[in-house]
């Protein structure tokens, strides 16, 4: 017999050599299941980034409804100190009142209450002229109203019906608008007052107001009671101020120019090359000895029991790109800094989607969930206070750090001291951490009772990254 030389398959083969159509069969199977998995997977991923993409245009357009409602929020403000400063309502906090709103309200519903709103304002403003008018022609206040209403409707006509949510949003700035410049007409007159001059009436192309009525002793003086209750006097006498007291002007200039002139640290100084502007840090100093520490957001009844209390309790969104090395300490705007919806998802840094989780750190200080470099976050949060108060802030952050309460900016910190803070907290021994102490500084702002909105920027550049709030008496 002769060998087989023929080459034989292993016999893990066999059964393919003895049934090849089975596993033919298998292989022509297999082939489109894989097609199939690939592209249901590529669907997948398609269907989840345009419902990302969905989320996002919802963001935008609610961030933006945020930011309508905001500015009907301060024309009723400006209503409110309009009121005040002319005698027609009783001074209080009204126009300070906080804006919480969980759901925006539709632009055609905010143009209704801006209308309405607008329409008040005018109202104040005409009464406010014909007062003036008619005493400086001596004539009665009706014939006064008569003439400002009709020097009114000849220069604003009537504007049009919107027929679209821009149309609306549109109306809504320029109702706002025109309010603001009411009220800096309005503080305009009552500084005059408060310096002694007489105001002049703009009403119908009237000289002056409540001229002559005097007696050179001051009888036309008016009485006020220093909260914004003063009643208009009838003429300036001897010069002394006479309407509203100096608090009612401090009320409308804090409305005006929300930002605190005494910041803690000056803005980016500039360097050659370097990332901080110089500066030295002083810690601030606290006392170990008496120190009862607490966290939360409740100030007094129902909080925790404690003379220093950490915020630790936040809403948190981002990262968000930001800018490289020292241009971190003026870093890009996002839309959380337009209006705060906590429902609201954005394009974050990378291309992520970016949504508002809550977080309560349990160990201090408050860092973000996901730590990037170059990158922008933002936090929100309310307290709770069981009576109006002064609590001392005090702020530190990783790197660079803005906190507004009740819409108006407390703290900015910039680069200044900004590389001394980092020595003492990085390169030397200390009980900063156990002391909820890693600050820069402190300040001492004003709370009311009741809820009190907080937001905080927080802007990092390289490595670590915290921010710190703590409250005192």
């Amino acid at each position: 017999m002769f060998a087989d030389d023929t080459p034989r398959l292993a016999p893990a083969f066999g059964p393919l050599r003895r049934h090849p159509f089975i596993f033919l069969s298998l292989v022509l199977h297999a082939v489109p299941l894989v097609a199939l998995y690939h592209f249901g997977t590529q669907r997948i991923e398609i269907a989840q980034r345009e419902r990302q993409q969905r989320q996002v245009e919802s963001g935008a357009r609610l961030t933006a409804q945020a930011r309508l409602e905001k500015r009907v929020h301060d024309m009723a403000r400006i209503q409110s100190l309009l009121a005040q400063s002319a005698g027609k309502q009783p001074a209080g906090n009204k126009e300070d009142e906080v804006q919480f709103s969980a759901q925006p309200k539709a632009p055609d519903e905010l143009l209704k209450q801006a209308k309405d709103l607008a329409r008040k304002i005018d109202e104040i403003e005409r009464d406010t002229k014909a007062e003036q008018l008619a005493k400086l022609l001596d004539i009665p206040k009706e014939k006064a109203l008569e003439q400002v209403a009709e020097k009114v409707k000849a220069e604003a006509p009537p504007a049009a019906e919107p027929q679209t949510p821009a149309e609306a949003a549109a109306q809504i700035e320029q109702l706002e608008a025109k309010a603001r410049v009411a009220l800096e007409e309005r503080r305009h007159q009552l500084e005059q007052q408060q310096n002694g001059v007489q105001v002049a009436a703009d009403a119908a192309g009237a000289a002056q107001r409540g001229a002559g009525k005097g007696n050179g002793k001051g009888d036309g003086e008016g009485k006020g009671d220093g909260q914004g209750n003063g009643q208009s006097g009838q003429g300036l006498g001897n010069g002394s101020a006479g309407g509203v007291g100096r608090q009612m002007l401090d009320r409308i200039a804090a409305f005006t120019n929300p930002d605190l002139p005494d910041r803690m640290t000056k803005a980016y100084l500039g360097g050659a090359g370097t990332m901080f502007g110089g500066g030295v840090a002083h810690m601030p100093t606290v006392d170990a000895a008496t120190m009862v520490k607490g966290t939360g957001r409740m100030i007094g009844a129902g909080g925790t029991y404690a003379n220093r209390v950490w915020v630790n309790r936040w809403y948190l969104i981002g990262p968000f790109d930001g800018r490289h090395g020292a241009g971190l300490f003026a870093n890009y705007h996002y839309p959380p800094e337009q209006g705060v919806v906590l429902d609201a998802a954005y394009w974050g840094k990378g291309g992520r989607l970016v949504k508002w989780d809550y977080v309560d750190m349990a160990r201090y200080p408050l860092e973000p969930p996901v730590h990037a470099e170059d990158a922008v976050y933002y936090g929100y949060t309310e307290l709770m206070l069981d009576a109006e108060q002064d609590l001392t802030i005090w702020v530190g952050a990783d790197d660079d750090a803005q906190l507004w309460l009740n819409d108006r900016l407390v703290w900015e910190g910039g680069n200044a001291n900004k590389d001394s803070f980092f020595g003492q907290v990085y390169e030397t021994r200390n009980t900063f951490v156990r002391d909820y102490n890693l600050n820069e500084g402190k300040r001492v702002v004003h709370f009311r009772k009741g809820r009190n909105k907080l937001f905080f920027k927080l802007s990092n550049g390289p490595t670590r990254i915290f921010f710190s709030l703590v409250l005192t008496k």
